[in-house]
């Protein structure tokens, strides 16, 4: 399944803008309260349950050997709820608004597989990364990119940001 219904009121894109300027003010609560609006009216769009949010501070950073990464947001299927982070991890710097909005999106995503879809699991298949995007570009009001696929080891595929990027000029 790679298509999502998109809501034609624009009242998302209106609470995108609205969390664009409260994270201009960097206040935690505002973002809370606005990203807490925004699931509230999309949950309602799409006749899910509401699921809640707690927007934190810096991402968490995990160090192995030979990798590190950070953690931009998650999804509790159990209770419902969305974890997304303001801050990179190292230098403690605002996240950028597109970052922060597309992690928002993805993570509602996960919700909706869950809740409207009735997945067992929410894995991140192909069509998973296009119903995200899809709900991005719309929330965000940009032209939808068409995603680049890469084939990788063992039948998986990866999106190649780079010839993404290019497609959509």
């Amino acid at each position: 399944m790679t298509t999502l219904d998109l809501p034609g009121d624009g009242s998302l894109h209106e609470f995108a803008q609205s969390i664009e300027v409260a994270m201009k003010m960097e206040r935690i609560a505002n973002v809370r309260g606005v990203c807490a609006d925004f699931l509230k009216t999309a949950s309602h769009f799409y006749e899910v349950e509401d699921c809640g949010i707690r927007v934190l501070t810096a991402r968490p950073l995990k160090v192995r050997e030979h990798w590190t990464t950070e953690l931009f947001g998650d999804y509790d299927p159990n209770s419902l709820l969305i974890r997304v982070w303001m801050r990179t991890a190292v230098r403690k710097e605002m996240t950028s608004f597109g970052t922060f909005l597309s992690t928002l999106c993805h993570e509602f995503c996960h919700h909706l597989d869950f809740q409207k879809f009735g997945f067992a699991d929410s894995l991140h298949t192909r069509g998973f990364f296009e119903r995200a995007a899809a709900l991005y570009h719309h929330v965000r009001g940009t032209p939808p990119k068409q995603l680049v696929w890469a084939p990788v080891s063992g039948g998986r595929w990866r999106i190649d940001w780079p010839r993404t990027n290019r497609s959509a000029h």
